[in-house]
C-alpha cells in the first residue's frame, strides 16, 4: 500500500514537472574554450590541446595563409553576455576568441581561405556545443567583398551579442553547411559593416570534431571559438525529474 502511494505521489510530481517544462524559459550557461596558458595577445600554438569542462581535452588545429597573424584575444564588449532564442536564454562570463587578421594587401573581391578544427576526445551530443564568430567585414571598397564563416553541420542561430559598439548584425544562412557574414555593406575599415558582434550558433548534430572555414578579405580581423552548453541547476533538476518519470513508467 505504501509503495502504491509513493508511486502516485512521485507520478503526480512528474506530471506537474513535465507539464511545466514546455511553458517555462530554460536558462543555460555557456562555457567557452579557455586557451590558457597561452597569454592573451600571443599566437595560439598549432595542434595544442585545452580542457573544455563537460567535453575534456580539445585539440585545436588551424591552417592560415602567409601574411596572416593570429592571437588569443578577449574583447571586453563580448566577454560577458547573453542571447535569447525562443524561451531559452544562454549566458556566459568568459568568452574569448581565436583571432586572425588578414594583413595581405589584395583585392577584397577574393577572400583568403583558412580554417580551424576542434577535435574532441569522443562524440559530443547534438545540441551541446555552440560556435561563436565575430568581426566579419563587408565592404564596397576596391570593388567590394565580404568575409564569411562556414560550418558543414546543421546549426541554429541563437543570436548576436555585444555590450556596446557599432556592429553590423550577423546574416545567418541555415543549412548544411550554414554560413555567417555581415548583413551590412559600406566603406572598408568603418563600422558597422566592418565588424559583426558575437554571433552564437548551436550545433545540432552529434560531432567528433568541428571545422570552421573562413574566406577573409584583406585588412579584416575575425574571431572564433567554441563553447559547451550547461543547464542551470534549476533547469537540470527538472530535466533530471523527467528522467525519473521515464524510469517509473518503465518499471510499471
Amino acid at each position: 500500500m505504501m509503495r502504491f502511494n509513493l508511486q502516485i505521489l512521485v507520478g503526480g510530481m512528474c506530471v506537474f514537472a513535465l507539464a511545466a517544462l514546455p511553458a517555462r524559459a530554460t536558462n543555460y550557461n555557456i562555457d567557452w574554450l579557455n586557451m590558457s596558458p597561452t597569454p592573451l595577445g600571443s599566437s595560439v600554438p598549432n595542434n595544442s590541446s585545452f580542457n573544455l569542462p563537460g567535453v575534456g581535452l580539445v585539440t585545436v588545429n588551424y591552417s592560415i595563409p602567409s601574411g596572416f597573424t593570429d592571437a588569443r584575444f578577449q574583447n571586453p564588449l563580448l566577454t560577458a553576455g547573453n542571447v535569447t532564442s525562443g524561451l531559452d536564454n544562454y549566458a556566459w562570463t568568459n568568452a574569448e576568441l581565436f583571432a586572425a587578421t588578414n594583413n595581405v594587401s589584395v583585392s577584397p573581391l577574393v577572400g583568403a581561405p583558412w580554417n580551424i578544427t576542434y577535435t574532441f576526445p569522443g562524440t559530443v551530443a547534438a545540441g551541446s556545443l555552440v560556435v561563436g564568430v565575430s568581426g566579419l567585414g563587408q565592404t564596397t571598397s576596391f570593388g567590394g567583398g565580404a568575409s564569411t564563416a562556414e560550418v558543414f553541420q546543421n546549426g541554429t542561430f541563437l543570436g548576436d551579442w555585444s555590450g556596446g559598439g557599432n556592429y553590423g548584425p550577423t546574416q545567418f544562412t541555415a543549412g548544411n553547411p550554414f554560413q555567417m557574414q555581415n548583413s551590412l555593406t559600406g566603406a572598408g575599415g568603418a563600422d558597422p559593416w566592418w565588424n559583426t558582434p558575437l554571433g552564437v550558433v548551436r550545433i545540432d548534430d552529434a560531432v567528433n570534431s568541428l571545422t570552421v572555414r573562413f574566406a577573409q578579405i584583406s585588412g579584416d580581423g575575425v574571431g572564433v571559438n567554441i563553447g559547451y552548453i550547461v543547464p542551470e541547476p534549476s533547469t537540470a533538476l527538472l530535466l533530471g525529474m523527467g528522467g525519473v518519470c521515464v524510469a517509473l513508467r518503465r518499471r510499471k
